[in-house]
């Protein structure tokens, strides 16, 4: 079997989807970063081109309708085991049937997909609502997150619209990697743990984190808690970064 090797960018999987419609044989495609060489498999690195994603994503864009699309993104920002596999084969399926194959719910494709989809956005829900921060200059924020998903492209709008009038900075430490807002625009960089370190120590504003501290505190009812839905709603692999829990 050959194997797609690719550098883990969305443009680098649709070029791989692109090279495999030419592959008469069976054809794997997974991310070079966590391909192990085996006894059978026999890898090709996939150049990632311009051209080739442009060409699969138009060609995505005139026959899947948005639910396809967005499933395809979000499995592919899952990082779950066998995910770039199981986008394309997606892709292959939506491409041959067309857009009422998500219809069919029995289909193994289809219910993976849903699945890990589901999976994501959820998180996504959740991180509206789990990022913290922190002051570190003024009106400039700093917020710390270790999502179980590569979700940072996701909740990015989210953030932009809700905080447009302050500079931020929120910092996948799983991935090292930062979406940081400037009041102008948007971008996403590389940022390492320690350098998101030093810009946490560097905040000023502890007297926030003690006023959300007794905010959380005075909505916190004592007659309505309930543990077992608290930690339904806010699990807790992400009480690590939230300053309430601390």
């Amino acid at each position: 079997m050959k194997v797609l090797l690719y550098d883990g960018s969305f443009e680098g999987l649709l070029s791989a989807v692109f090279d495999a419609y030419s592959i008469t044989e069976p054809v794997q495609i997974i991310r070079s970063s966590i391909f192990y060489q085996d006894l059978i498999s026999i890898p090709v690195q996939v150049v990632t081109s311009k051209e080739k994603f442009g060409r699969v994503l138009k060609g995505m864009k005139k026959k899947f309708d948005l639910e396809i699309l967005n499933n395809i993104y979000h499995v592919f920002l899952s990082e779950v085991d066998g995910a770039d596999d199981l986008v394309f084969q997606y892709i292959k399926l939506c491409f041959l049937k067309g857009a009422k194959i998500n219809q069919a719910k029995n289909h193994d494709t289809i219910l993976k997909i849903d699945k890990i989809s589901n999976q994501v956005w959820k998180e996504v829900h959740r991180y509206y609502g789990f990022v913290r921060f922190k002051e570190v200059a003024e009106l400039t924020f700093y917020a710390a997150i270790e999502p179980d998903h590569d979700i940072l492209p996701l909740i990015a709008d989210h953030f932009v619209e809700r905080y447009s009038d302050q500079r931020f900075i929120i910092h996948d430490l799983k991935r090292q990697q930062a979406l940081i807002y400037n009041l102008e625009e948007a971008i996403f960089s590389d940022m390492t743990r320690q350098l998101g370190k030093e810009i946490e120590n560097s905040s000023n504003d502890e007297r926030f984190q003690t006023l959300w501290k007794s905010f959380y505190a005075s909505v916190n009812i004592e007659e309505r808690k309930n543990e077992k839905l608290r930690r339904q709603l806010m699990p807790k692999r992400y009480w690590r970064h939230l300053t309430e829990m601390q």
